[in-house]
């Protein structure tokens, strides 16, 4: 009987019997925070914000106020050139994420195009904060 029922119920997701054609995708749960996390979206859904966010958990590790060789992205965009030499516009920053470069790590299958805009936003309006005082977690409520 159990398996008459699961044959019954393949068939009708059979494109054959008009069913279906594609696996259903997997829902989205907006309120699980985890996911929130893993697609850098818990402080906003886009610009600078979630600039800052990506900016915390993949450049600020290397790029911070305590690193003596690595250069600092504080005023990034003031300065005329990369040190590369390429002059400083949002095209060579999202390039030299992407491609890494000596002593860097390339970012080009861990950010997406949006993630990298969103950073060069951040890079180019707000970039960066001091370690005394990291930005606020927006879940955080004071009592």
């Amino acid at each position: 009987m159990l398996l008459a029922a699961a044959a019954s119920a393949q068939d009708a997701a059979s494109p054959r019997q008009g069913g279906a054609t594609e696996p259903n995708a997997a829902a989205r749960d907006p309120y699980q925070r985890s996911l929130q996390v893993y697609e850098f979206r818990k402080a906003a859904q886009s610009g600078p914000e979630r600039g800052q966010e990506i900016f915390y958990y993949k450049c600020w590790f290397c790029h911070n106020e305590y690193t003596k060789d690595i250069p600092k992205l504080t005023g990034l965009y003031q300065h005329a050139t990369l040190v590369s030499g390429e002059p400083v516009n949002d095209e060579t920053v999202k390039a030299k994420i992407r491609n890494g470069g000596p002593g860097m790590a390339a970012y080009k299958y861990a950010l997406s195009d949006a993630d990298l805009s969103d950073l060069v936003s951040y890079l180019r309006e707000k970039c960066c904060w001091n370690s005394d005082s990291p930005p606020p977690n927006p879940h955080y409520r004071a009592r």
